[in-house]
This record gives C-alpha cells, structure tokens and sequence, in this order.
C-alpha cells in the first residue's frame, strides 16, 4: 500500500471499555499490521470520584501519554495529546487507570496503518 491508496489517508478505531480499580491496566489492543496510535480518546461511563482519576497510555510497558479526568460526569468526553507512536506488529498498546478505583470509561484507539505494513 503506497501513500497514494486511500486506504492510507482511512483513520481506525478500536474500542474498549475499562474497568474500575486503582493501577489497574485495561483497554488492550494489538494490530496485525503495523500501524501509528494517533490520539487516545475516552468517554466516561461512571465517575470517578477522585481528581486524581485519569489513565496513562502505554505501548508495550512503556507510557506515552495521560489523559486526565478527575471526577468529570458521565458522558464527558477526554483525548489525549497528539502521541504519532508507531507500533510494529502486534505489538500492545493500552491503558492504566490512575489512583481513582470507581471510574470506568469507554477508550478509543485511534491508528493508521502504516503503508510498509506486511499483507496477509
């Protein structure tokens, strides 16, 4: 796939949704192919109840973003900083809930594929 394919200008999503519980790590996803995370967006479901509620976003074990919440209602929209991390082949990419152990939320990868991707 050359820069030239539409297929290269589509913007992907997966989405997962977290579950309650202080460190806890959640929303894992993997591509076949290897790809570029854009931007991690959330969607709260149940509030937290501590300013301190949010997730950092990790590749692999490593963070690359955080997305802070607090005890926004349910509904409230949140996106991370713009990330451009490129994850080779299955390679997993995630999020870990901050101190809060009550809020859920719904996350949001947003990815490209990358146009040297190898095709099955």
């Amino acid at each position: 796939m050359g820069y030239s394919d539409p297929n290269n200008l589509v913007r992907r999503e997966s989405a997962h949704i977290t579950v309650a519980g202080a460190t806890t790590e959640g929303a894992k996803f993997r591509s076949f192919q290897k790809m570029r995370l854009k931007k991690v967006h959330l969607a709260v479901i149940t509030a937290g109840t501590s300013t301190a509620h949010g997730y950092d976003v990790y590749h692999g074990t490593s963070s690359i973003g955080t997305i802070l919440v607090g005890t926004a209602a349910a509904g409230t929209v949140k996106h991370s900083a713009l990330l451009n991390e490129v994850c080779d082949t299955m390679e997993q990419v995630s999020v870990k809930s901050l101190a809060d152990v009550v809020g859920v939320a719904q996350v949001v990868h947003e990815y490209e594929v990358l146009p040297d991707s190898v095709q099955t």
